[in-house]
């Protein structure tokens, strides 16, 4: 066997997570029919009785194939598949329209309706299982697509080295944090710092050994900052931002310097050598009352100057002030 050949996207193998269908359909019989049709084939199938209920089904759960009657009571099936594709989802729903009707009108009515294909009543079942296999081949391509565009996205707001955020993402959520900030009267700080002496580093223990210093020290940021709330940046070189939403002067200067004491607790191994370094920290604040317009430069500017001050001061310490605006 081809072990590099394409999976088979019909029913489900032995043992593999079954597939999720919804199916809409008044008809009981007509219901308990194709439910059993389409589990018995490897399917999980969820069955409603009318429109409304299946929209409800899609707001509980998402099901990447749905299968739906016409003529239903409360929504029928056009209207069923207006308010699909006019959704929003987690994914693409392939949708299949079940109906009596067979005029070209009503196949073209079907269609313009959102339907991605059509079957008539009474259905074949070997023409229904065929349709869901090219359905799921549809939905599972897509969100293989939609999966590495996210991924994409990912990549290219995240530092390849490090695995922090980097500038391009910092520079288009500051602003938006800063906004955020205003908007719920919030205070806002961040936290820019520099590994001292690095050139020193690079140059006695080469590069290979001066990036992993740059993952050590991300990783100290990283570990010490709360989890789902602040967040770190790569400026440039070995200059990382620390962005500390809803957190005030005073307390993103005890944050500072919990990642002084982290970093300098840090170390990587250099062939027989530990390489142990510090860091340099400024702190700049803003308060819950400052408009957002140019707040995000200016605290980037302030933590800047901070930080310089640190450096003069002998490194491994941390300067704060606020920002008056």
């Amino acid at each position: 066997m081809n072990e590099n050949a394409a999976p088979d996207l019909g029913a489900p193998a032995a043992g593999a997570e079954p597939r999720c269908v919804l199916l809409a359909e008044d008809d009981p019989v007509a219901r308990l029919m194709t439910a059993r049709l389409l589990k018995k084939a490897g399917y999980e199938v969820v069955a409603v009785a009318d429109g409304g209920a299946a929209l409800e089904a899609l707001r509980q759960r998402f099901f990447p194939v749905l299968l739906t009657d016409w003529e239903m009571p409360v929504l029928d099936g056009l209207g069923v598949l207006s308010a699909v594709r006019g959704g929003e989802w987690p994914g693409y729903i392939f949708t299949i329209l079940l109906t009596g009707r067979d005029s070209r009108e009503s196949v073209l009515a079907g269609l313009e309706a959102g339907a991605d294909d059509y079957l008539t009543k009474p259905v074949d079942e070997a023409e229904l299982l065929a349709r869901m296999k090219s359905g799921w081949r549809i939905a599972e391509l897509e969100q293989r697509l939609r999966t590495a565009q996210q991924e994409a996205m990912r990549l290219s707001l995240t530092d390849a080295l490090t695995g922090t955020a980097n500038r391009r993402h910092l520079v288009e959520q500051l602003p938006c944090e800063a906004e955020r900030a205003r908007r719920y009267v919030h205070p806002l700080s961040i936290i820019m710092c520099d590994i001292d002496h690095f050139k020193r580093i690079n140059d006695t223990h080469g590069h290979p050994t001066g990036d992993a210093v740059l993952r050590e020290f991300a990783a100290a940021l990283r570990e010490t900052v709360r989890r789902g709330a602040d967040w770190v940046a790569r400026y440039g070189g070995e200059e990382f931002v620390v962005v500390l939403p809803e957190t005030d002067l005073d307390g993103a200067t005890v944050v500072a310097e919990k990642l002084r004491a982290a970093v300098a607790a840090r170390c990587v191994l250099s062939g027989d050598a530990t390489v142990r370094f510090t860091a340099s920290f400024g702190v700049a604040a803003v308060g819950p009352r400052a408009s957002a317009h140019g707040v995000a430069d200016a605290l980037l500017a302030q933590a800047d100057v901070c930080l310089d001050q640190s450096k003069q001061a002998g490194r491994n310490c941390v300067t704060a002030r606020a920002l008056s605006v």
